[in-house]
């Protein structure tokens, strides 16, 4: 849908077109029961950049929590708190990791999260500071190659270090 929900009254009819995708979506994937979990807009939004004009995000949040409260399997994970890119209108970097606890707060609990996570900083830094799986080490250098900021032979010096694990 995108933000123009947000603005002109037009979240009136986000419910009703919101549930006609969803129902659309279960009955293609034959899975009438699977779980939605879905994420409110930021409180960041008709404040400035390209979110300024986006003024009634609280009443599409409304919308999408009551769509939560009344279909069988969905659940309501706020955006509470969270912060913008400059653009003010997306999540930054660290409310996407946020938003990404709840998100898995909700599902694994089968729960609406109405707040935020009271420990959400503590697992942030749990999972930045966790040590890295090959995989992953392989994939930064990959991309600090791709990125120019180290040569090829350097690359290659720390491939092999990450083989040799």
């Amino acid at each position: 849908f995108g933000l123009t929900f947000t603005i002109n009254g037009n979240y009136k009819v986000y419910y009703k077109k919101f549930l006609s995708i969803i129902d659309a979506l279960r009955k293609e994937l034959n899975a009438p029961n699977i779980p939605l979990i879905i994420g409110g807009l930021g409180d960041f939004l008709g404040k400035e950049g390209f979110g300024k004009n986006c003024t009634e995000y609280n009443l599409v949040n409304q919308e999408l929590q009551k769509f939560a409260f009344e279909q069988e399997n969905c659940y309501f994970v706020t955006a509470e708190g969270l912060t913008s890119n400059p653009d003010g209108i997306h999540i930054d970097a660290i409310s996407q990791r946020k938003f990404g606890l709840r998100y898995y707060e909700a599902f694994s609990n089968k729960q609406h999260v109405l707040n935020p996570l009271i420990n959400e900083n503590e697992l942030i830094n749990l999972i930045h500071t966790r040590k890295h799986s090959k995989s992953e080490k392989m994939y930064m250098i990959i991309m600090d190659l791709s990125l120019g900021n180290i040569s090829y032979e350097e690359f290659e010096s720390q491939l092999i270090q990450i083989n040799n694990e």
